[in-house]
């Protein structure tokens, strides 16, 4: 099933919400300028571009008959391969549909995702839907001075979709201009049948002499006007002027009633109150027998709320609905005009991205409504910190682009910026109560006015968008200027970054276990899980080749979470096929920084049942905790009370101190590879192995040691009194269904491979 989303209104100059408004701007202009013999070719057309934008497979328009007791489809599109049903929805019964009927005459939108959502007392509109195929539609009520007339609807009948409250609210305009057309189309033919239409025309219409002096007006006009009859009989139509036109305007007009015959325009008129509206006016020359002028006839229409309305539907298509901020569309007008301007005046123009650091977070401790009031906040504050002339938009969620320009240097733009950062950084308050404190990360492209070589606005806010990543990575709340030599590297990370994200969410990631075993035994205590990245081929590439690209993005969570839960399944997988071991697995410092981990871990081991949590190992490298030791200790000791254990990972090529080992309550130490690899043969590697074992002894931890590859490894480590050893000589990473059977052939193979025949 598809949807409308209901925050992507002006999202972007391609989106379908921005076509939409694109259609429907086109058909406001049309039942406008247009006459109305026009109308229904501008509606035929509106109802196939909107159907085939939204994939509809029938969009019609039904009219209520004038009794009010019958309706009838007049106007039909549909989609190839789609039959039409015009001919069999002539002349039906309002009232064999009365709850259709209801919700249409208090204006409401028939938003049906399923017929199964129609109420019980929907008989007879069921009656009418199902023999058409329908599985889901939309239906928008024409309403003219208070009275249902009709309604316009979009069909699925191959498909099901639910439209959103953004696309409802502009198709409502649609059917507002469409009623408009309606009542115009209708006043016109009045004006044509016969005299008596003069006195009921919702135009207002004057009659003069040759002489332009006012013989005859309409209740229209008075209407419209505010003049009465006697206000204007006797007087000019000069009489409704506004001043606003220039005196070439109103001689171009009289020149083509003289040359013509008529003429047609807007113009902008008060009336008696002083208020100005907005009229189209047709004057019209009546000729008498001998050729001469004799009358002018004037009919007007007053447009000031359809105009308003194609304003609003501009404005919409170039502004951000949330903050009022220019879009990335209107971005992209203001960048061409201001970069022109900068080649002229010599002055240099910058193009800044911003994104608010830790913006989520927020947003999901204190819900939408809050992050969304934060973001009108930012934008407030962004244009109170930058100068006249500036500008700054809305990108999309917490992202926002400035364009700066009149500037001398390097330090001006600076200056700017450093206002904004402050700005950002200033609390945002929740409640009255509680605020937060946020800053934000900007990219800059400086682009001076000899820059001839880039001048693409899209290509300057990518780089612009770099060189913030850069700023990110660089540990937030500041700027950083884009340079192509040293952001090449952002640019291939940030590309990392997407090809990560995008394989997570294809599942191209698979998760390996290694045996970890009791030295003194040989039993499988441990399996660690390790994610592998498939790559076409089903080869697999592992993570030293493209971690580095997203350890400090948010993609790093997502990642954990997924190897964190996919661990747990698989050790519930073979705990219920009678295996003892328990699973460790690697917890990243992005991780650790997260607030809601421990909150997370909680609820993912819940979701398992009743299952030991003291099967689970959280593997903490010696650099991440070492990056905040209070916070990691007291993390540690949270998870610790679920019954999770936790293991010192890679220790010793660290800054390893005995403070902090104190510190930390972890379970156990690993012995990095690198030291173990050598032992054999290297008297240092050999004491340092030697040395990390004792401390874990006198601290009360177990011993691990990794990278063990041959059997005398696994002597002289237990010789040594390490606990436990995992390593290629054991066995080699492997997918779940191996790992099992690697567990049911391990107890006749362990007394060979780990040297304990001979030991006693």
């Amino acid at each position: 099933m598809s949807g409308g989303d209901p925050n992507v209104g002006s999202q972007g100059s391609g989106g379908p919400n921005q076509r939409l408004l694109d259609i429907l701007a086109h058909a406001a202009n049309d039942f406008i300028a247009l006459p109305t013999s026009a109308s229904s070719g501008v509606i035929d057309r509106t109802l196939r571009e909107v159907g085939e934008l939204f994939m509809v497979d029938r969009a019609y328009l039904f009219e209520i008959h004038e009794n009010g007791r019958q309706m009838s489809n007049t106007r039909e599109w549909c989609a190839p391969g789609v039959s039409p049903e015009r001919e069999n929805l002539q002349d039906l019964p309002t009232d064999i549909c009365d709850w259709w009927m209801g919700m249409l005459r208090t204006g409401q939108a028939i938003n049906l995702a399923s017929l199964d959502e129609l109420p019980a007392e929907a008989r007879g509109s069921r009656a009418i839907l199902e023999p058409q195929g329908i599985q889901s539609l939309l239906a928008l009520p024409l309403i003219r001075d208070g009275r249902l007339t009709g309604f316009v609807g979009f069909d699925h009948v191959r498909s099901r979709r639910v439209w959103g409250p953004v696309e409802v609210a502009i198709l409502k305009l649609l059917v507002g201009f469409f009623g408009q057309s309606f009542e115009r189309a209708r006043a016109e033919q009045r004006l044509l049948l016969a005299a008596t239409v003069f006195d009921h025309a919702h135009e207002g219409i004057f009659v003069t002499d040759a002489n332009q002096k006012i013989l005859e007006v309409n209740p229209g006009f008075t209407q419209i006007t505010g003049y009465t009859r006697q206000d204007a009989v006797g007087q000019t139509p000069q009489l409704l002027s506004s001043n606003t036109h220039e005196p070439a305007f109103y001689e171009a007009l009289w020149k083509s009633v003289l040359t013509t015959g008529h003429w047609r325009g807007e113009i902008r008129n008060l009336r008696k109150s002083g208020e100005p509206y907005l009229e189209t006016l047709t004057i019209s020359a009546v000729h008498g027998d001998h050729g001469g002028v004799t009358h002018y006839v004037g009919v007007f229409q007053d447009i000031t709320q359809l105009k308003r309305q194609q304003e609003r539907l501009q404005y919409m298509a170039y502004n951000d609905h949330l903050t009022d901020l220019p879009n990335r569309a209107q971005l992209a007008r203001t960048m061409t005009q201001t970069l022109a301007q900068s080649q002229r005046s010599g002055d240099m123009v910058a193009v800044c991205y911003l994104d608010l650091d830790h913006f989520k977070p927020v947003n999901d401790r204190h819900g939408h409504d809050a992050g969304d009031r934060l973001l009108q906040e930012t934008a407030r504050r962004l244009k109170s910190a930058l100068r006249g002339g500036d500008t700054v938009a809305r990108l999309g969620g917490d992202e926002f682009a400035m364009l700066l320009q009149g500037l001398t240097s390097e330090a001006d733009c600076r200056e700017v910026l450093d206002r904004v950062l402050k700005c950002v950084r200033e609390p945002f308050p929740i409640t009255p109560e509680m605020s937060e404190t946020l800053s934000a990360s900007i990219g800059v492209r400086l682009v001076p006015a000899d820059d001839l070589l880039e001048r693409d606005p899209d290509a300057l806010l990518r780089q612009a968008d770099q060189a913030m990543y850069v700023a990110k990575q660089e540990g937030r709340g500041h700027a950083h200027f884009f340079d192509a030599r040293s952001d090449s590297d952002s640019a291939k990370r940030k590309s990392r970054i997407g090809q990560v994200e995008r394989s997570l969410q294809a599942g191209d990631f698979v998760i390996l276990f290694q045996p970890i075993v009791d030295l003194k035994t040989g039993e499988p205590v441990l399996a660690e899980a390790l994610i592998r990245w498939r790559m076409p081929g089903d080869t697999l590439k592992a993570p030293g080749e493209w971690l580095d690209a997203i350890k400090e993005h948010r993609l790093m969570v997502d990642l954990g979470a997924f190897v964190l839960e996919r661990a747990l399944e698989s050790c519930r997988t073979w705990q219920d096929a009678g295996f003892r071991s328990g699973v460790s697995v690697n917890v990243s410092a992005r991780e650790l920084r997260e607030r809601d981990f421990a909150q997370n871990l909680r609820r993912l081991l819940k979701s398992l049942g009743p299952w030991p949590s003291s099967l689970l190992k959280l593997e903490v490298v010696e650099s991440a905790a070492l990056h905040d030791l209070a916070a990691i200790s007291r993390l540690i000791q949270e998870c610790s009370a679920e019954g999770v254990r936790f293991s010192l990972d890679d220790f010793g090529t660290g800054y390893s101190s005995l403070s902090y080992l104190k510190q930390l309550p972890t379970a156990s130490l690993k012995i990095d590879q690198s030291f173990v690899a050598h032992m054999l043969f290297d008297e240092g590697d050999r004491a340092i192995v030697a040395g990390v074992i004792e401390l874990a002894r006198v601290f009360g931890r177990s011993s691990i040691a990794e990278g063990v590859e041959s059997t005398a490894h696994m002597k002289l480590l237990r010789s040594m009194g390490c606990d436990l050893a995992q390593g290629y000589g054991i066995a080699e990473p492997m997918r779940l269904e191996r790992y099992m059977n690697w567990c049911r052939a391990w107890p006749e193979r362990r007394m060979a491979i780990m040297g304990l025949e001979n030991d006693s």
